[in-house]
């Protein structure tokens, strides 16, 4: 057991790699801090990618509500049509109406006058006919 072995050059090995070690996590360090032409390339084109099909349905969702908002005024100017012709015909129920019952109390009246002369008319046939002649 009495030789030594030198293990001066694997201590200078050694130190020489923890050395590069603080190199490489100092640069590591500065790189992480740093984004790369590629990956800034990358990140503003992904980003406008995105900002694209965000607008192309923001677009969508404009011409739906614009659709909407049309179908919604027309509905509207419908409905205010129909109101008018529904008042007008309210208007023309109401006029029928009034004349309806006039013509149905002239009617009465009629009626009543007919069966009186009917009337009349029964008791005028029923009536001897002891006529005296001139």
């Amino acid at each position: 057991m009495g030789s030594k072995t030198d293990i001066s050059t694997l201590q200078g090995l050694i130190k020489t790699f923890f050395e590069n070690i603080e190199t490489y996590n100092s640069i590591k360090a500065s790189l992480d801090g740093k984004m790369t032409q590629e990956s800034y390339a990358g990140l503003l084109s992904t980003t406008q990618q995105n900002l694209r099909a965000i607008e192309m349905q923001e677009q969508e969702q404009v011409k739906s509500v614009e659709d909407l908002e049309s179908q919604i005024t027309k509905l509207r100017n419908k409905e205010a049509e129909l109101k008018e012709q529904l008042e007008h015909l309210c208007a023309q129920r109401a006029e029928k109406t009034m004349v309806l019952n006039q013509s149905q109390g002239s009617l009465k009246k009629a009626q009543v006058e007919v069966a009186g002369l009917r009337e009349e008319i029964q008791k005028i046939e029923n009536t001897p006919r002891h006529l005296k002649k001139m």
